[in-house]
């Protein structure tokens, strides 16, 4: 692979992160809706509140998403940080983080 290709697939990952952040954020501020919304800490844990965002039906599905969501964060990490062998990131892998991602943004966007 190129460095340059690779370096495009860091920012890739990096793009997915900063929204599987805003997700988390924004499922937690309407889940809770604290004095001071938009907070970016604990966004593995905070994730589990896209469950308030959908309706009875959709529960099963959207917990398989919060833990996809939650393994994607942690494996942006390693590419961020670059650990293991991750910082070669196929492309498959990011789409496939993508397609997770942009069902979690559609989960919370429902907000059923």
């Amino acid at each position: 692979m190129n460095p340059a290709t690779a370096t495009q697939r860091r920012v890739e990952a990096l793009e997915l992160r900063i929204r599987l952040e805003r997700v988390a954020v924004t499922a937690f501020d309407h889940v809770c809706q604290p004095g001071t919304p938009g907070r970016n800490s604990v966004i593995g844990k905070r994730l589990a509140f896209v469950l308030g965002c959908v309706p009875e039906a959709r529960r099963i599905e959207a917990v398989g998403l919060v833990r996809l969501g939650r393994h994607v964060y942690a494996k942006t990490s390693d590419v961020l940080h670059g650990r293991a062998s991750a910082v070669n990131l196929p492309q498959v892998v990011v789409d496939e983080w993508r397609a997770v991602v942009e069902r979690l943004e559609a989960l919370v966007a429902a907000r059923g």
